[in-house]
């Protein structure tokens, strides 16, 4: 009995502290999904102070209501979430996400800060969060992605969405 209430004590430290954890809030954008409220952030990857032209961007989940961060496995990298650069530059870099590369995101600095530019329908968008909706009841087809951001020569707030073929 000792040890079930140290150990339930133990636990409730843990998740107490657990909620402490500092997650970066300049992201490039985030990717969420209708099926949980897990979502990936994507923020800049600098090097030396200068934009890492291997990868660009740093990739990993923020899981359990903001309680912990985790690295991409190797199947979310490759097959999913992951970012594959296209070119790179001294400033600049251009990706597409894993599982689906005709939408290229152009990396820059705007401003003053690092931005993730698409172009959609005749719009350069400044991109901030990509949703998807997947198909229920398995959750592996996505029906369709929203790409949320703001107009770059407007300022105007945009929403363009992506369909599977």
């Amino acid at each position: 009995m000792k040890h079930f209430i140290l150990s339930v004590l133990l636990c409730s430290l843990c998740c107490l502290t657990a909620g402490a954890i500092t997650i970066p809030r300049e992201h490039i954008f985030v990717f969420e999904r209708n099926t949980n409220t897990n979502y990936v952030c994507y923020d800049i990857n600098l090097q030396d102070g200068k934009l890492n032209q291997k990868e660009p961007l740093k990739a990993y989940w923020v899981l359990g209501g903001e309680t912990r961060i985790e690295d991409l496995t190797f199947l979310d990298r490759k097959m999913a979430f992951g970012v594959k650069v296209i070119s790179a530059g001294k400033d600049e870099a251009t990706v597409c996400m894993a599982v689906y590369n005709k939408v290229h995101i152009r990396i820059c600095k705007r401003n003053g800060k690092w931005v993730g530019i698409v172009k959609m329908n005749g719009h350069e968008i400044v991109l901030q969060k990509m949703f998807a909706q997947m198909k229920q009841p398995m959750n592996v087809r996505c029906e369709y992605v929203d790409v949320f951001g703001y107009d770059a020569s407007t300022g105007e707030k945009r929403r363009e969405r992506i369909t599977p073929e």
